[in-house]
Order: structure tokens, then C-alpha cells, then sequence
């Protein structure tokens, strides 16, 4: 017995470190094409914008393809696609053709999210994944780090290949990310060994997408993922432009402060994951709309945090990191995970994600708009409405869990009650 779990553990602890590995590089070659602080905010934001609308094609496609081939197949296509297409920008100077492969690469980053979520959901159960998610999501936030860095660093160093049209930093990430590919190709399985899948497939009558879209959790969790994820990458990508416009930092302080939101967000998961787990248990909407309203605040207190001093910025800026990234894999991981059968957690997560992405997708065109009209000093106020909103709809969803968690009470008293 004690070997076997011995082999189950260390079978977990493979997939854990591989996924990790092969995330941080699908991260790594996504966080580029955001390093570009002070560029124009105009073509910039068409190139985010349709890096997202193709990011949320790719969830939907990479979520239904890991359920019927395989987690394990779909991360590993997504991944092939996004180092092909990142190869190329390495050598590309055609803007058009440079747009193109931003695209493609956006179609194979999509499948990233929604297979390795499925493939969590096959090895590790529901008590166990709150604290071994919380983990994992430190391998997106590390490998944009990184990407932010490693990309900065080629740039101060590549005066020579800019003139022959040659780009280093995507050479290098693609690079990376064929080698975590590599390894997680050598080192993982989609199932336990001789461990079937714990959950029935769906009913034959009916369709997966309709039984998703039907769910009242999902459509709940999408709903407010729509504003959280606008928030998210509003920040993870303009951050840089909003301290340099507006508050006359240079382009190396910019880049250093803005880091925070990254770096102190890595403890946002971890929080989740322990809290979920001892006290707030299946109660996910709970958490969240206490994280979102908090942040709501944070957002709301910024003008005057950032007016103290380079401490009150900084600290503004690591807080909301904390929340964001807490309550991002909180209700697009944990919850949805949760909210369906193993067999749909592919396109289950696929879709929330692929609903949040269209907010990614309009973020950057939403951003240009308001920032030319009202200017950047509001644009705090525009994040206190998205997380308001975001809260609210969460609010709504605890009240639902409330409901059903009373009624599987009273089903399960049912029996005996009738006894007496």
C-alpha cells in the first residue's frame, strides 16, 4: 500500500513541477509583447487587442479539444504553436506579418489555461487542489517576471541586431519554452496510472457547451471574470505607460515600480489557497467578493496612496497585485473546477476564461479611449467600477451557494426525517 502511494505521490509531484516548468514558458512568451513601455498607446493597443480576441478563440478551442484529446496533447499543441510563431517574430520586420504572428501566437497561448487546469483536475481531488493551484499560479507570475526582464535586458543590449532586424528576446523565450515543453513531454501522463477518471462523461443527449452554459455557476463566474480580467491586464500591460505619462517617472523606474504588482501578487494565490481550504471551503464566491471589494477600495484610496510618495505608490500597487491575482485563480481555477464534472472541466474552464479574454481583447481599446478623453489620472476610477461590478456579481453567486449548500443539507435529512 505504502508503495503505491509512494509512486501516486511522486507521480503528482512530476506533473506539478512540469506544468509549473511549461507555464512559466507559455507565460514567457506571452508577457513580451507587452514590454513596451512609453511605446505609442495607439498601435499598441490594436496589437493587445487583437493578441486578445485571438487569446480568447485559442481558450475556447484549447478547452474543448483538452476534453475530448487530452490535456496532456492540447498543452503540448498550444505550445508548438506559440514557439513557432514567437521563432518567427525573432527574424520578422514587417509590421503586418509581425501583427499576424502576435495573433497566432495569441490561438496557441489560449490553449495553455484550460488544459493544464483539466489536467490538475484529473490527478489531484477537490480537498487537495486549492493549496497545490495556489502553488502553481507562481509559475505565470515568475515567468512574466522574467519576460519583463530578460526582454528589457536584450533590448539595453541589442543595438547592433535592431539594425539588421533581428530580435533577441524572442529568440530566447521561444527557446525557453520549447525546452519546458521538452520536459513535459518526458515527464507526464494525462491519468494515473491504472486511475480511470473519476467523473462519467456527459450525457450523449446532451451538449457539453449547453450543459456549461446552462450552469449557474459558470455563468456567474464568467460574468465577473468579464471585469476582473479588463482590471488584470489593463494593469499587467499600461502600468508601466499610466507612471511615465502621468507621473513623469523614466522609463527604468517605471518598469521597476510597476514589477510590485507582479511580485507581491505572487502571494495573492498562496493566500487563496490556504484560506479556501481552512475557512472558507466550498464558499468561493464568498472570498471572492470580499477580495473584489476590497480591492474596489484600494483602487479608490490610490490617488492618495500615490500622492504620499514613491512608498504609498508602491505599496498601492503591490496590494491590488495581491487581490487581483488572488481573485483571478481563485474564481477562474478553484471555482470552476468545482462547478462542473471532470469531463467538462476542459471546456468549462475554456469558456470563463475565453469570456474573460474578450475583456482582455477590449481592455486595450477601452484604455485608449478613456485616457484621451479623461486622462490618466481617472483611469483608478475606471478600475473601482470594474471591481465593484466584479463584487457584485460574486455577491449574487454567494447567495446562490447558500441556496444550493441548504438544500444538500436538507436532502441529506431528508431520509431520516422521513424514518421518524
Amino acid at each position: 500500500m505504502s508503495d503505491k502511494s509512494s509512486t501516486a505521490a511522486d507521480w503528482r509531484g512530476r506533473v506539478f513541477l512540469a506544468a509549473w516548468i511549461l507555464y512559466a514558458g507559455y507565460y514567457i512568451c506571452r508577457k513580451d509583447i507587452g514590454v513596451t513601455a512609453g511605446a505609442p498607446i495607439s498601435p499598441l493597443a490594436v496589437r493587445l487587442a487583437c493578441f486578445g480576441a485571438m487569446y480568447a478563440v485559442g481558450q475556447f478551442v484549447g478547452g474543448a479539444l483538452a476534453d475530448r484529446f487530452g490535456a496532456r496533447r492540447t498543452a503540448l499543441a498550444g505550445a508548438g504553436i506559440s514557439i513557432a510563431c514567437t521563432l518567427l517574430l525573432a527574424w520578422c520586420s514587417h509590421p503586418n506579418l509581425g501583427l499576424l504572428l502576435q495573433i497566432g501566437n495569441g490561438f496557441g497561448q489560449g490553449f495553455g489555461w484550460p488544459s493544464l487546469l483539466k489536467l490538475f483536475g484529473g490527478w489531484f481531488r477537490s480537498r487537495e487542489r486549492d493549496r497545490v493551484l495556489g502553488w502553481w499560479s507562481t509559475s505565470y507570475i515568475l515567468g512574466g517576471l522574467l519576460a519583463t526582464s530578460l526582454t528589457a535586458w536584450l533590448t539595453m543590449r541589442a543595438g547592433i541586431s535592431a539594425r539588421i532586424s533581428f530580435h533577441p528576446a524572442y529568440l530566447v523565450s521561444s527557446a525557453l519554452l520549447m525546452c519546458a515543453a521538452v520536459f513535459f513531454y518526458k515527464t507526464t501522463e494525462d491519468l494515473p496510472p491504472a486511475a480511470p477518471a473519476s467523473s462519467a462523461p456527459p450525457d450523449a443527449h446532451t451538449s457539453p457547451w449547453r450543459t456549461i452554459l446552462a450552469n449557474p455557476k459558470i455563468q456567474i463566474i464568467s460574468g465577473m471574470y468579464l471585469f476582473l480580467k479588463m482590471t488584470r491586464y489593463t494593469l499587467l500591460f499600461w502600468l508601466p505607460n499610466y507612471l511615465i505619462s502621468n507621473l513623469d517617472y523614466g522609463v527604468h523606474a517605471a518598469e521597476h515600480t510597476a514589477s510590485y504588482f507582479e511580485l507581491f501578487g505572487f502571494f495573492g494565490p498562496l493566500a487563496v489557497g490556504y484560506a479556501a481550504q481552512r475557512w472558507f471551503g466550498e464558499r468561493r464566491m464568498a472570498l471572492g467578493a470580499s477580495m473584489l471589494f476590497a480591492l474596489a477600495f484600494i483602487c479608490l484610496l490610490h490617488p492618495v496612496l500615490a500622492a504620499s510618495g514613491s512608498f504609498g505608490m508602491v505599496v498601492s500597487i503591490s496590494l491590488m497585485g495581491i487581490l487581483i491575482h488572488g481573485a483571478d485563480l481563485l474564481m477562474s481555477g478553484m471555482a470552476v473546477l468545482d462547478a462542473v464534472p471532470e469531463a467538462l472541466h476542459g471546456r468549462a474552464v475554456g469558456f470563463v476564461n475565453g469570456i474573460g479574454s474578450i475583456g482582455q481583447a477590449l481592455s486595450p481599446l477601452l484604455i485608449t479611449l478613456f485616457v484621451s478623453h479623461l486622462g490618466w489620472t481617472r483611469l483608478f476610477d475606471l478600475f473601482v467600477l470594474f471591481a465593484l461590478a466584479a463584487g457584485t456579481i460574486c455577491a449574487f453567486g454567494a447567495r446562490l451557494e447558500r441556496r444550493l449548500t441548504s438544500e444538500a443539507n436538507r436532502s441529506v435529512l431528508e431520509p431520516s426525517d422521513l424514518r421518524l
